[in-house]
């Protein structure tokens, strides 16, 4: 005996209710698990806190940046340590100079997730660069330098103005160790240096002499570290950089990454700072 209509449409009540209790599993066998795939994409990519993602810069698609060339010199490769001849040429150095005048204010350091002012620590006013053309190029100049690492992004640039005692006591730019996220490398530039003192010390790097001369204290008698602070102190030179990477393959942080601002005893210097930050499986959305 056929079924009547209305045991018909009993029996697909039944079957729509029981689909709906089951998480709609026909759906995914016929259409794929692409909507779940979506979202955990989307999980992988909220991984990285707004306030990081805002300070991270996107590459751009259609950036033109004249030729700039350049000399590098290794220092280490364990860690990699690289000293950067003419990364910025005079007139970049200058123009970001410029558009950081208007925009300097007091440094502070982070302490338990708090900011605060402490010139016994760091002496000395940041300012955020306001990303023109040239402030762009840098950025990826110095993303094309790594080799567009995958899952690396620049920051936002900072630069940094030293006066009579300024400094940066010794510190790593790195706050935590993680194979997923983290500051992975640093550029200190060299803006300005119009002063004795300054230079930037390693003191866990082992001292090097000979044709490094030119780019780091070697005498006892040098102003700025060459005698008086252990490890390797890089002069202050214009245009000049220092590239060292923070964390090795496994993900620690490398103890040779400490490193300081000494003191300016005459002058100013104004260093820019270029900091690279890795979020595994980050791709950020497109506007």
């Amino acid at each position: 005996m056929p079924p009547t209509l209305g045991t018909v449409i009993q029996y697909a009540f039944l079957f729509i209710a029981a689909y709906i209790l089951a998480g709609a599993p026909l759906s995914k066998i016929l259409l794929g698990n692409s909507h779940n795939n979506h979202a955990e994409g989307d999980m992988a990519a909220e991984q990285i806190s707004w306030e990081k993602s805002e300070a991270l810069v996107i590459p751009g698609k259609n950036l033109n940046c004249p030729r700039h060339e350049y000399i590098v010199h290794i220092f280490s490769r364990e860690p990699l340590v690289v000293y950067i001849e003419g990364f910025l040429s005079d007139g970049e150095a200058e123009h970001l100079v410029e558009i950081s005048l208007p925009n300097f204010t007091p440094s502070t350091i982070w302490t338990g997730g708090a900011e605060r002012l402490d010139p016994a620590v760091r002496h000395s006013e940041k300012a955020l660069l306001p990303r023109d053309g040239v402030v762009k190029c840098i950025e990826e100049r110095a993303r094309v330098f790594q080799g567009w690492r995958p899952h690396v992004f620049v920051e936002k640039l900072w630069s940094q103005r030293y006066t009579r005692n300024g400094h940066y006591r010794h510190h790593y730019d790195w706050s935590a160790a993680s194979s997923s996220s983290g500051r992975v490398s640093s550029f200190m530039v060299y803006l300005e240096a119009n002063c004795t003192g300054g230079g930037t010390n390693f003191p866990r790097l082992e001292r090097r002499g000979g044709e490094w001369c030119r780019f780091v204290e070697c005498e006892d008698g040098d102003v700025g570290g060459g005698g008086g602070e252990e490890g390797v102190t890089f002069k202050p030179m214009k245009g000049n950089a220092v590239f060292w990477e923070n964390f090795s393959k496994d993900g620690t942080g490398y103890r040779e990454g400490w490193h300081a601002g000494l003191p300016v005893v005459e002058g100013t210097k104004i260093g820019l700072n270029i900091w690279s930050w890795h979020q595994k499986g980050y791709v950020p959305r497109e506007d």
